[in-house]
């Protein structure tokens, strides 16, 4: 009897053991991907936001490449957009509804070695609609990707 109720408790711990194993793996292997979830929740957030959504971007060098698309109704002429203050496109552009383009700026620091990330805080999208100038879209996250 007392043999039994040692096998069950050892056969319990090696149970609980590879569990816990099986828990601290999974736990390492979810944060080492957690790079690639903040470039994607970066894309999804920018690819729906309104009225100018931006659907890619990429950075080599000091040149950034922002795919732009007006979703609003009415005609939109982008005016500027800044990266932390710092001015990255200055042209006046317009977009039709549902119109899009590439948009080309400058960085002010150079992006980096092909591969490491890039982060661009307080993105704000300043642009004309009816008349109306001035209108400002500011970026509730980061865009955030890696260096080509």
């Amino acid at each position: 009897m007392k043999g039994q109720v040692s096998t069950e408790y050892l056969v319990i711990l090696a149970i609980v053991l590879v569990v816990a194993l099986v828990v601290v793996y999974l736990i390492g292997g979810f944060a080492s991907m957690g790079a690639g979830t903040l470039e994607t929740q970066s894309g999804n957030y920018w690819a729906a936001t309104y009225p100018l959504s931006i659907t890619t971007h990429k950075a080599a060098g000091i040149v950034l490449d922002l795919q732009v698309q007006n979703n609003d109704l009415e005609r939109l002429t982008i005016t500027n957009i800044s990266v932390d203050g710092t001015s990255v496109f200055s042209t006046s552009t317009n977009f039709n509804s549902g119109e899009s383009k590439v948009i080309i700026g400058t960085l002010a620091a150079a992006c980096g070695a092909a591969g490491t990330q890039f982060t661009l805080n307080n993105v704000v999208i300043t642009y004309t609609k009816a008349g109306v100038t001035g209108l400002r879209q500011s970026g509730a996250k980061p865009i955030v990707g890696r260096c080509s």
